[in-house]
C-alpha cells in the first residue's frame, strides 16, 4: 500500500504536467550581450562546438530583457533530441551554470555551479570538477586544456535505455539533469528501481546524483 501511495504521489509531482523538461534560466548581460541574437549565440556556444542557434531558437519560450538581465525557459528535453538527431557534440548539463559570465575558466570560486580547478598532487598536476566540497577528477593537466572542451565532452551522448536503482529523494534530480521522467518499477530496501531511456548511461546518473 506504501509503494502504491508513493507511486501515485510521484505521479501527481511529476508526470501529471511535464515542467522537468523546461528550464527557466537568468543570466546577467554584459558588454557582450545587447539583444536577442547575442543571447542565441551565447547559448549556442555554451552547449556545442557548433553552430546551432537556431535549433535552439525554436526552443526558446517566455523571453524577457530587462535593464540588468535576460530570462527565458529552454525546452531542454526536446532540444537534446534535436541535437542528437543532427548528429551535434553537445553539453546541455546544467546549462545554468555554464552560461554565467567567466564561468569557462580555471580556478573559479561558484557556490551554486561547478568549478574547474588546476591542483597539484605528487608533483604533477590535475584537472578536477569542484562542487562544494566534493571534487573529481577529470585528467592531467596540459597547458593547451580549455575547459569549454572538457565540459562538452565531459558526458558523452548517445541514447541508452537500462535500470538502475536510485534513492527517491533523487528521482528529482533525476528528472532535472536528463529531462525525463524514468519509468518507476518497484520499490524496496528503501530505493526506487526504474527504467530509463535518455542520453545519460547508468555511470552517468551515479556521477550526476552522487557528485551534484
Amino acid at each position: 500500500m506504501k509503494f502504491i501511495l508513493f507511486v501515485f504521489l510521484l505521479s501527481i509531482l511529476f508526470c501529471s504536467k511535464n515542467l522537468s523538461a523546461y528550464e527557466e534560466i537568468s543570466i546577467q548581460k554584459t558588454s557582450n550581450l545587447k539583444d536577442y541574437q547575442d543571447l542565441l549565440d551565447v547559448i549556442s556556444a555554451s552547449v556545442t562546438e557548433e553552430n546551432a542557434a537556431d535549433i535552439i531558437e525554436n526552443h526558446l519560450y517566455n523571453i524577457n530583457f530587462s535593464s540588468s538581465e535576460i530570462s527565458f525557459e529552454i525546452d531542454i528535453d526536446k532540444l537534446s533530441k534535436n541535437l542528437y538527431q543532427k548528429g551535434y557534440k553537445f553539453n546541455l548539463f546544467m546549462i545554468n551554470c555554464s552560461l554565467k559570465e567567466n564561468f569557462f575558466e580555471f580556478n573559479q570560486n561558484f557556490k551554486s555551479c561547478p568549478n574547474f580547478k588546476i591542483l597539484k598532487y605528487n608533483q604533477e598536476k590535475f584537472i578536477y570538477l569542484n562542487f562544494k566540497d566534493k571534487y573529481f577528477r577529470l585528467k592531467e593537466f596540459n597547458s593547451i586544456d580549455d575547459p569549454y572542451k572538457l565540459w562538452i565532452n565531459l558526458l558523452s551522448k548517445k541514447l541508452n535505455s537500462h535500470q538502475t536503482y536510485v534513492d527517491p529523494k533523487n528521482y528529482d534530480k533525476i528528472i532535472k539533469f536528463t529531462g525525463n521522467n524514468p519509468k518507476i518499477i518497484s520499490y524496496e530496501n528503501k530505493l526506487v528501481k526504474i527504467e530509463t531511456k535518455s542520453y545519460f548511461s547508468k555511470i552517468h546518473f551515479q556521477f550526476l546524483i552522487n557528485f551534484f
